[in-house]
């Protein structure tokens, strides 16, 4: 009896051994699959829990639900009607590219205009024109104040994309790694 019971004890270790994981390989436990991984489309819970990990907003929220700097290192609201982001330097995209106020100003026209259709494009239906002014700063003027408008440009909430990027076709490189859509 020691016998089996030795055996069936080794077996079960022997069992519990994991594989090396590959070191450009992130895995984590959800409850289901997300929906979409471009934080353009992705609305359900589970997208947007992992486009906060993978994508940055222009501010982010704090435990206590404040706003504070991400993408931008600063903002102002000089009047109701404009909100000016002034971007971090350094920041670039997967590819190497630097951020710059286009990329900003583009991420946000491609989904009122159409070229991705996005169901956050109501989100932005405050913003009246947008302007880059200089490579790290965004102008966004409104049509009427929006309470919202911040919280629609968080971490989680929205995610950049460069330039001239229509919508993902399948993966997203990130540093090594790779993430299927």
């Amino acid at each position: 009896m020691r016998r089996v019971l030795a055996l069936a004890a080794m077996l079960a270790l022997v069992g519990c051994q994991a594989r090396p994981r590959d070191p450009g390989t992130v895995v984590f436990l959800i409850e289901s699959s997300p929906a979409n991984l471009d934080p353009r489309i992705g609305s359900d819970a589970q997208s947007q829990r992992i486009d906060a990990l993978l994508f940055d907003g222009l501010v982010a929220r704090d435990a206590r639900f404040q706003f504070t700097p991400a993408l931008a290192e600063r903002w102002e609201q000089p009047n109701p009607l404009t909100l000016v982001f002034h971007l971090r330097s350094g920041v670039r995209f997967h590819d190497g590219r630097a951020l710059t106020a286009r990329d900003v100003v583009w991420t946000i026209q491609s989904m009122r205009s159409g070229v991705v259709i996005s169901p956050k494009a109501a989100s932005y239906a405050s913003v009246d024109t947008m302007e880059a002014p200089d490579d790290l700063t965004v102008v966004l003027h409104l049509k009427h104040p929006d309470n919202f408008l911040l919280t629609n440009l968080s971490t989680g909430r929205w995610g950049l994309f460069p330039r001239g990027a229509e919508r993902s076709s399948g993966s997203i490189r990130w540093g090594r790694g790779r993430f299927d859509l």
